[in-house]
């Protein structure tokens, strides 16, 4: 879907831009003030607020920073020292989630399962049994593990109890339908490198109703730079002043959300679907499957996958980037066996046709068997056969 870039990444974050997007990051610099980053922050909360499927009381945060930056906002508006959080946990990320707001003083009830599996919901409603609850965390999709939360079962386990959700979405906002109005979700945190398909260095919180009444009425002190009532003006009205924005981000991630626009979210969320297929069909005929447990709900966006046996995953993926593509190592215990490819944004068959026959490439140089060709033939086959041809 984009011109191909050198070196290609294939790696769940940060992912290849489009060239209009390019062309906005090297506008020249504008005033933070001005009419031109004003107009591009709206552009951006409408855009992400529809990806997000948020309702018209949402307001989003446009504000410098990571995705990490998004997850401690989220969590430091609407939790005070004391207050019983619980963390599902299904990945490194889910962990890096509760040790936020452990740092942040809440009593943390982790909920965690081994590495490629989901925590149930039945085991969130089970916790709000057992006495009041702040806030549940869920991470979407962890890019540790390829794997994607159940969230409109722990939604729906969590209605009506007085728990806020809270939710990060930073590896699926843009590319998985997150439906925050339609769940009940208050706070969604993401960032801008990831399915969004824009430039790396924002933090994208969308903040419902009841998560900023909760900010609201929130107790003790509030760090300020991470504070929602101190940027609530700009987010208003984005010619005001509180902190000083990334002026040419802001402009080529409203680049990047017009694109996206064009395409539309509903189009855009089913042409991750069947790349994520297509991807898959490939990597598995390469000898390369889902590391995730049998039958976990794989993300759209991004595969963890394991190596043969034999083959050292960094050595493979030094293989694979002297080709010109780069993937990403696995992480925590999947570290000695795993590599994972990212499949979002505006990455389509056309990227993963180089990506995969570099895949193939350097596994014969390992060492490894694998049938000359099959990799891309199989997805080619799986893109054309699953629903519609991709672009």
């Amino acid at each position: 879907m984009t011109e191909l870039s050198d070196p290609l990444l294939l790696i769940p974050g940060p992912t290849p831009l489009a060239p209009e997007v390019l062309a906005a990051l090297a506008r020249p610099a504008q005033s933070h003030t001005g009419p031109v980053v004003a107009a591009a922050t709206r552009r951006i909360q409408t855009g992400v607020a529809a990806a997000l499927g948020a309702d018209p009381a949402t307001t989003v945060h446009v504000v410098p920073g990571s995705g990490t930056l998004a997850l401690e906002s989220a969590l430091v508006n609407v939790v005070a020292p004391g207050d019983r959080v619980v963390s599902c946990i299904q990945g490194y990320f889910g962990q890096r989630f509760a040790a936020i707001a452990e740092r942040l003083g809440a009593d943390v009830v982790r909920l965690e399962v081994p590495w490629g599996e989901s925590v149930a919901a039945q085991r969130v409603a089970a916790e709000l049994a057992h006495g009041p609850v702040r806030a549940v965390t869920v991470t979407h999709v962890d890019t540790s593990t390829g794997v994607a939360a159940p969230l409109g079962a722990v939604a729906d386990a969590i209605r009506g109890r007085g728990a806020l959700l809270v939710v990060d979405a930073v590896a699926s906002a843009g590319g998985m339908a997150v439906e925050m109005a339609d769940r009940g979700i208050d706070v969604v945190a993401t960032s801008s490198q990831k399915a969004l398909a824009m430039p790396a260095g924002l933090a994208l919180v969308a903040v419902g109703p009841r998560a900023r009444a909760r900010r609201a009425e929130r107790s003790g002190l509030v760090t300020t730079y991470l504070d929602w009532q101190e940027w609530a003006p700009v987010m208003d009205e984005p010619t005001r002043y509180f902190a000083t924005p990334a002026v040419n981000l802001v402009v080529a991630g409203a680049a990047a959300v017009a694109r996206a626009e064009q395409e539309g979210w509903a189009q855009r969320f089913e042409r991750h679907r069947r790349v994520a297929v297509a991807a898959r069909a490939g990597l598995a005929a390469l000898g390369l499957q889902p590391a995730a447990a049998a039958g976990a709900e794989l993300a759209a966006t991004l595969s963890a996958v394991r190596v043969p046996r034999g083959v050292d995953p960094q050595r493979l993926r030094a293989e694979v980037q002297a080709a010109g593509v780069v993937i990403a190592g696995g992480l925590g215990p999947w570290a000695p066996d795993t590599v994972r490819l990212g499949h979002m944004g505006e990455v389509g068959v056309a990227e993963l046709l180089r990506g995969l026959a570099a895949l193939e490439a350097g596994l014969a140089a390992l060492g490894a068997r694998a049938i000359d060709g099959l990799g891309v033939a199989r997805l080619l086959a799986a893109a054309g056969t699953d629903r519609a041809p991709l672009p």
